[in-house]
């Protein structure tokens, strides 16, 4: 099973986002590649810091964004890209990116899914990182007609949607073709769905401890949930999995556990 974690780091802020997800799945065993480019003075650390948890990094560059997520780098990519089983995207690469390299993301994810490639995906919402939120909203609503598995924060995607409750926001996955939901939610529960006929279930949280740091936590859940899921485990003990790391990790100062 290869998944690859598609990563694009703001110029100057080198926060840990797929980076952190693409870590844990590391730790979890799963054969892990980041895809993606971080800025010239930090890409040698940063590569150093995942060979050393695992993590392929044949296709990390420091090539600008734009650049890399261009038509023409992604059509030379393309026949490594069609190797992976999953690929894993957030939001954010989407607003570091310009028209063309959205369009030609967006385009290359369609093709691969066409070959059988799962996408997953956490729109990850930040308002700072978008100058357009009907832009943002636009973007997000393409990726999700592509997603098979998708892992939505209800605080971010409610003020951007307009979702009144979280049944509405499931509903609106389902409604672009996402079969598979698991929803973050801060501190409230987690709510998995993938059944649009049927009630999704929730997952209260339990031992709820005051946290240290709340960074990564998102990163982690759905770190442990994809690798439970992809593992074979039912969907009830991947939120599970899931709720346990993202506790271990706002009980730590940064989003990354040592090792």
């Amino acid at each position: 099973m290869k998944i690859a974690c598609l990563e694009c780091f703001s110029p100057g802020n080198s926060e840990a986002d797929a980076l952190a997800t693409a870590i844990y799945l590391a730790r979890s065993g799963l054969n892990v590649s980041i895809i993606g480019t971080d800025n010239e003075s930090n890409s040698a650390a940063t590569k150093v810091l995942l060979l050393d948890e695992v993590v392929n990094v044949d296709f990390f560059s420091s090539a600008p964004a734009d650049q890399f997520f261009s038509e023409e780098n992604l059509s030379r990519l393309q026949l490594s890209l069609k190797l992976f089983d999953y690929i894993y995207v957030t939001g954010k690469i989407f607003s570091l990116i310009d028209k063309e390299g959205r369009r030609s993301l967006l385009s290359e994810l369609t093709e691969l899914r066409a070959v059988g490639t799962k996408i997953i995906f956490d729109c990850n919402h930040s308002v700072a990182s978008w100058s357009d939120e009907e832009l943002a909203a636009n973007v997000y609503t393409e990726i999700l007609k592509l997603t098979d598995i998708s892992l939505p924060n209800f605080k971010e995607e409610s003020v951007l949607f307009d979702d009144k409750d979280v049944g509405e926001l499931i509903a609106r996955h389902h409604s672009l073709g996402v079969q598979e939901i698991a929803l973050k939610n801060g501190t409230k529960p987690n709510w998995l769905s993938t059944k649009p006929e049927k009630p999704p279930k929730e997952f209260p949280l339990e031992n709820i401890e005051q946290p240290l740091d709340e960074g990564g936590a998102g990163d982690a859940f759905n770190a442990a949930y994809i690798a439970t899921r992809l593992s074979g485990k039912t969907y009830c003990g991947s939120i599970k999995q899931g709720q346990i790391l993202a506790a271990q990790v706002v009980l730590n100062s940064g989003a990354i556990l040592p090792k």
